[in-house]
């Protein structure tokens, strides 16, 4: 699976999360406008970073904040105090967390190009 289906499947399953959540109590809230910032939520990531730290960047309306996905800890930005606590039980959710360590994973592989001298290529078996 690549990295752009990973994170739109993110991006949906963690909204459904926080509506889910903020409507616990109220189900009637479920079709209200306040529900909806939670409709275009996103989720990046910089996995050409060069630090040990994989870090994930979470966009709720105009605030975003970036989270370390190892611990799910805000390294910068701010949410909503309630939005931040939701995000921080979701990336805990040990399917979650394996499915963001999986980016991470599938970019850092290296991928050998093989060199074959070219007169000795009936030797080599390509493919």
């Amino acid at each position: 699976m690549n990295k752009n289906r990973i994170l739109n499947k993110l991006e949906n399953d963690l909204s459904y999360f926080l509506i889910q959540e903020a409507c616990k109590n109220d189900p009637s809230k479920r079709g209200s406008s306040e529900m909806y910032r939670f409709k275009g939520l996103g989720l990046s990531v910089n996995d050409k970073d060069k630090s040990n730290d994989k870090i994930i960047a979470v966009r709720i309306g105009a605030l975003e904040a970036q989270f370390k996905v190892e611990s799910g800890d805000k390294v910068s930005g701010s949410l909503m105090p309630e939005d931040e606590r939701l995000v921080k039980i979701w990336m805990g959710q040990s399917e979650n967390s394996y499915q963001m360590r999986s980016i991470f994973l599938d970019s850092t592989e290296k991928k050998t190009i093989p060199i074959i001298p070219f007169d000795l290529e009936e030797f080599y078996e390509i493919g």
